[in-house]
């Protein structure tokens, strides 16, 4: 099967977000299907990308639009079979009235639960397709002995990823803070790593995501979670009461008594760590098993 990634007014980056489509479509590529990525913006550099990254629209059996900014060019195509994987609410992109209008114009998937029940309260029937983990990539290193530090990611662009939250928590106990994209950026896969190893505590507060990948991705190398309850933040896939702790969202006060707790008690933790990893590997699952499940849905 052909299958184009169209990301024509979205653009690659150095960011997550583009990391994860090109993964997705490299593990196509080592499921036998053929794999495109389509646009006229690529300022990606983080590795070597797998598979063609093109400007012109290649013929193709499947086109799929990543973004709002895709959708345009998505339905102009003569690509039979058209689709709208929705990686999150993009109100920083548009109203919600027309982000609505968008996802009615396509066949949707979706890539967490909270975005699949709100289509769905909207009358839009949508799939749900995790995009997987690339769990080889992330390890616990055990030479490496944790202190109190408490992590999170830094974002100036978005005002919903909240990371002023986490500085005023380690302000108010008395703890060093390391923020992704402020005090390691553009991070080998070793940085990365030695990054979420030196953290005991991921603390995110975000409001606004649609599966939010850092907490898991600090899971795998042993933080432990701390995460808001507001119901667009891209955790409810994975955060429970048996793998973090889950506060009530801008309450500083109890995020904070939560942090605090985690780094006083390392066994409790552990135990999280520990629920929160075995929830990641059978629910979320590793991207090649949910690049099948996408081939199945096209």
């Amino acid at each position: 099967m052909k299958i184009v990634f169209n990301l024509q007014s979205v653009g690659l980056g150095n960011n997550g977000g583009s990391r994860t489509l090109i993964k997705s479509a490299e593990t196509l590529k080592e499921l036998g299907h053929e794999a495109f990525i389509w646009t006229s913006a690529n300022n990606y550099s983080w590795h070597k990308i797998k598979v063609p990254v093109v400007s012109q629209e290649p013929k193709a059996d499947v086109i799929i639009a990543t973004g709002y900014r895709s959708v345009k060019s998505t339905l102009a195509s003569k690509t039979n079979k058209k689709y709208y994987y929705i990686r999150g609410f993009e109100l920083w992109q548009a109203n919600k009235k027309d982000l609505l209008k968008s996802y009615r114009s396509l066949n949707c998937i979706v890539n967490s639960i909270w975005l699949k029940e709100f289509l769905n309260k909207e009358g839009i029937d949508c799939g749900l397709a995790y995009p997987g983990l690339d769990f080889d990539d992330f390890y616990i290193d055990p030479f490496i002995v944790r202190q109190p530090i408490i992590g999170g990611l830094f974002s100036k662009k978005h005002e919903t990823k909240r990371h002023v939250d986490i500085i005023e928590i380690g302000k108010r106990l008395d703890c060093k803070v390391l923020l992704l994209n402020r005090d390691v950026i553009n991070p080998s896969r070793k940085q990365l790593n030695d990054f979420y190893n030196s953290i005991q505590v991921w603390v995110a507060p975000t409001e606004l995501e649609g599966l939010h990948n850092c907490p898991m991705e600090a899971s795998l190398c042993g933080c432990a979670v701390v995460a808001n309850d507001h119901p667009e933040n891209g955790m409810k896939d994975y955060c429970n009461s048996k793998t973090s702790l889950v506060y009530n969202h801008r309450d500083i006060r109890e995020a904070t008594s939560m942090t605090n707790q985690l780094l006083q008690d390392y066994m409790m933790c552990s135990k999280l760590n520990r629920n929160m990893v075995d929830l990641l590997y059978m629910k979320i699952g590793d991207r090649k098993f949910n690049m099948q499940k996408l081939v199945e849905v096209f």
